[in-house]
């Protein structure tokens, strides 16, 4: 079977760090810290999946979040074997859609 990308989930998670101003400093006095998390869903029968992550202060994860499921359509449907075999020919496929 060739193992391909199925669908890509986006979440959006958010830790609201600054009730108590967990992790605050001078150039962050508020930071809400929170990460765009990516599952990579395969078409494995045993559910083998991809997982990745992106951090910030809170302000702007949903861009990240948007440029993410913006890429999806780029990924899905493409064999893992297609992206890790050449991995500098998929990052140009990637980052050089226009």
């Amino acid at each position: 079977m060739t193992l391909k990308v199925e669908r890509i989930e986006v979440l959006d998670l958010r830790f609201p760090t600054s009730s108590q101003l967990d992790g605050s400093d001078a150039m962050n006095p508020d930071p809400d810290y929170s990460a765009a998390y990516c599952i990579l869903h395969t078409n494995s029968p045993d559910g083998l999946a991809g997982h990745g992550m992106t951090f910030t202060i809170g302000r702007g994860n949903e861009v990240c979040v948007k440029a993410i499921e913006s890429l999806a359509p780029l990924v899905v449907g493409r064999t893992v074997e297609s992206m890790t075999a050449d991995m500098g020919a998929f990052w140009r496929h990637v980052t050089g859609d226009s």
